[in-house]
């Protein structure tokens, strides 16, 4: 008897080839943010859930199959038997199922509004004939022959077919993209590639070897082959779901585990373990429900009574590079000796000092934000000469969104040892207010022009820096913060134990003032945040931070 591969050899090939699609789909959705979902065995082989629609995906791995127009287009036959008899010789022949070949079924899949619905081939064979013009991007083929005539051919072999959603051949042909693989292993480096890209771009990392990124593809392999087993009946989509939101947790997860020990020299700000200075107290919402507002109150322990000014002093000194270096000089990439860097760094502290309270201020909001966010900082305030430096460009930080688009975070800080503290908080308020009007435009023009993205891990705010686009038609995306450090007489030296109830009710005064102008100042749609910190005494904050920078300066 001769040995073949048909049958389960060759169904099994089909089933790990269709598994290793979707893996390599859900490789592609790590650096795609637009990509929300990939679902396996649901409606079609695989789906894809886009933020705009839905792709449905045909997956075909025999590659002895020979794709013309006729065989798309050929229904299937059943298990049943016709009555009828053949020509050539009257055996019975198999029955015709309607409407089941792969265009009507791939039609099928389509619901309403038909716009939103899209259509992928993936085989190992390509396509041949009048199918060839499927294999062009559907958005590259404007002024591309062949639609007319694929169009007309199908119909004809269709019955000028129309789906129950009223989508036709027409709407199959524009909304289908055909693409050719020839082998699991060339899926497979693809996805390996895409994981090894989203290593360094996503997480900061940059594996030192292809056997993490095997093994990662194995395991997405693996999770996809036991959603794709589960059945329809038992189970619920969700169960046959891979979303975005998990597969990105869950990778960089895996990174860190399979690198510990690995260091990247350009994705400075990923890998920085983030102590926090201050911790977050309280959070007070607007008494009108606003969301536009919201007011921090960050918060320094007492330690045997005494505040920990020392721990503030140290941890200050931990953050001072992010603030006082450049990218590239973090990075040291830049060929200066170490010594020369450490004396860049101990000038620019010197020149700091003369100014600490911005200083110490800048620090605290920095850490604050990166601690709490695990943001990406753009140190823009180095870049600019002080004559024309704008007060919105003292901290800048990308804040990364699972969905929806990243945020720019843009602040400044204040530390205030007066007593008037309404009237401090209204005369930032306007400073804000100026500095949007007067300078953000400026500032989004510098922030595009000075931010190195090979420093940064991925990210879109471009299309918030484009100044041929007004400020607000992306207003969602921003978030501006003023830091206002004071001295509040609840925070006794050595400490007066129960004062945090009195603390809540003294800050949500001072919010609820700060935020009081909502509907009246024209920015009521602007998103603001006021970072609060009392402090037992600021001279006195200040002295301990000096004197620790002044030991480092030793």
């Amino acid at each position: 008897m001769e040995i073949t591969d048909s049958g389960g050899v060759a169904a099994k090939y089909g089933f790990l080839y269709q598994d290793c699609v979707a893996a390599w789909l859900a490789t592609e959705m790590l650096m795609d943010r637009e990509m929300r979902a990939v679902r396996v065995e649901t409606v079609d082989d695989v789906d894809i859930v886009w933020a705009g629609f839905t792709e449905f995906i045909q997956v075909k791995a025999a590659a002895e199959k020979k794709w013309t127009p006729t065989t798309i287009t050929d229904n299937s036959t059943s298990t049943a038997v016709s009555s009828a008899k053949s020509k050539s010789g009257g055996k019975p022949r198999k029955k015709r199922i309607p409407d089941s070949s792969m265009v009507h079924k791939s039609m099928k899949q389509a619901n309403i509004p038909i716009g939103k619905c899209r259509f992928r081939i993936v085989s190992a064979e390509r396509p041949t004939g009048l199918l060839e013009y499927l294999r062009v991007l559907p958005t590259s083929r404007v002024g591309r022959p062949g639609r007319q005539e694929l169009v007309d051919d199908l119909n004809q072999r269709t019955a000028n077919f129309v789906a129950a959603s009223k989508n036709d051949i027409g709407h199959w042909v524009d909304s289908t993209w055909w693409q050719v693989y020839a082998s699991v292993h060339e899926i497979e480096l693809m996805g390996i590639k895409n994981i090894r890209n989203a290593a360094l771009e996503v997480v900061g990392v940059s594996l030192s070897s292809d056997v993490a990124a095997e093994a990662i593809w194995r395991d997405i392999v693996y999770t996809l082959t036991k959603k794709s087993a589960l059945s329809r009946k038992v189970y619920c989509e969700d169960d046959k779901t891979y979303y975005r939101n998990n597969l990105i947790d869950w990778f960089k997860s895996e990174i860190l585990i399979h690198e510990k020990s690995a260091y990247t020299n350009t994705k400075i700000y990923a890998n920085k373990k983030l102590q926090p200075i201050l911790v977050h107290l309280h959070t007070h919402a607007p008494s009108c429900g606003s969301i536009t507002r919201c007011g921090k109150v960050m918060h320094q322990h007492y330690s045997i009574r005494n505040y920990r000014y020392s721990h503030i002093s140290e941890s200050v000194i931990k953050w001072i590079d992010e603030i006082l270096l450049m990218p590239e000089e973090i990075a040291d990439i830049t060929g200066i000796s170490t010594s020369d860097r450490y004396r860049i760094l101990l000038s620019r502290l010197k020149a700091s000092m003369s100014e600490l309270g911005d200083f110490l201020g800048k620090v605290l909001l920095h850490s604050c934000i990166r601690s709490q966010h695990t943001s990406q900082p753009i140190p823009a305030s180095l870049y600019i000469e002080k004559p024309f430096e704008v007060k919105v460009l003292e901290n800048v930080h990308i804040v990364p969104r699972a969905s929806g688009g990243d945020e720019l975070w843009v602040g400044f800080s204040h530390l205030y040892n007066g007593s008037d503290l309404a009237e401090c908080l209204n005369n930032l308020r306007t400073i804000l207010y100026t500095d949007i009007i007067d300078n953000i435009d400026s500032a989004r023009s510098k922030i595009l022009e000075i931010k190195q993205d090979s420093y940064l891990l991925q990210h879109d705010i471009d299309e918030l820096l484009e100044t041929s686009q007004a400020f607000d038609i992306h207003l969602n995306r921003y978030r501006f913060i003023i830091f206002l450090g004071y001295n509040s007489i609840l925070l006794t030296e050595p400490e007066t134990p129960g004062y945090e109830p009195e603390l809540y009710t003294e800050t949500k005064k001072l919010f609820d003032n700060f935020s009081s102008d909502l509907k009246t100042s024209g920015f009521g749609e602007v998103v603001i945040d006021l970072h609060l910190y009392p402090v037992p005494n600021i001279d006195r904050l200040l002295s301990e931070v000096k004197k620790a920078l002044e030991k480092a300066c030793a």
